[in-house]
């Protein structure tokens, strides 16, 4: 089962889309299975009951709501000191701890950590082997 969520997850970045062009990275249905692909490993990862699961998918999209508007104000504003960003990272996982820990306890918590710095991975790993999109050069001035 492991492996299966993994190929597939692998599968579906490496597919090529059918038009030639890939599509541009912000595209929202590519944003969606990624999100998707996120989902089926962390739960495989914490093997959540139904119960854990209602209570955890809310808490988890908070968190994950705060981290992306981290994330966009430093990609809005560049010159923004890196630490600076990493630290309110640190600040939003050190404020939703306690909500982890209370629904799904402590090792699962660090499973979770784990989980999104796997996935992170193998999505970047995916990202580097990806063929490059390569600009069409018109001939002869056309």
């Amino acid at each position: 089962m492991k492996k299966t969520i993994l190929h597939l997850m692998m599968l579906i970045l490496a597919t090529p889309l059918v038009s030639k062009a890939q599509p541009p990275v912000n595209d929202p249905r590519q944003q969606e299975r990624v999100q998707a692909l996120e989902i089926a490993l962390i739960s495989r990862k914490l093997a959540l009951t139904p119960d854990e699961a209602q209570k955890f998918w809310p808490i988890y999209n908070e968190y994950k709501r705060d981290l992306r508007q981290i994330m966009i104000a430093q990609r809005n504003n560049p010159d923004r000191d890196m630490i600076d960003t990493e630290q309110k990272m640190v600040d939003v996982r050190k404020k939703y701890k306690d909500r982890f820990v209370g629904c799904i306890g402590q090792p699962r918590m660090n499973r979770l950590f784990s989980a999104e710095r796997e996935f992170r991975s193998v999505l970047i790993q995916q990202l580097k082997n990806r063929p490059q999109q390569r600009p069409m050069m018109r001939r002869g001035g056309r």
